[in-house]
């Protein structure tokens, strides 16, 4: 009696680690595919803000001496949205800190 009761709670316990670890791989998939669609969307990787080249801004008619950080890429990797900064403290870090786009500009870029 004792060793069937030793035999249940190890059943248990490894029936609550092999959920443990399907849950965990589930999880980490999701996160992938999560990042994934972020990338295919253009958006950049504020871990290091992305500034216009002289070529970019050139192409939207500004002045080479503006300071522009690019906050979204279309699908062919042109600037889409881009910010002008006029000091450190304008510069983006953070794509939590972005708004969505207008339904103005939404139409502006289709």
């Amino acid at each position: 009696m004792i060793k069937n009761k030793k035999n249940i709670i190890i059943g248990i316990l490894g029936l609550m680690l092999i959920t443990a670890l399907v849950l965990a791989i589930v999880n980490r998939r999701k996160s992938a595919i999560q990042n994934q669609d972020s990338l295919s969307t253009g958006n950049v990787n504020f871990s290091q803000p992305e500034f216009l080249t002289s070529q970019e801004k050139a192409a939207f008619s500004l002045d080479d001496n503006i300071k522009a950080q690019v906050l979204k890429r279309d699908a062919n990797g042109q600037p889409a949205v881009y910010k002008l900064i006029n000091s450190d403290a304008d510069i983006v870090n953070d794509a939590s800190k972005i708004g969505s786009l207008s339904p103005r500009q939404e139409e502006i870029n289709k």
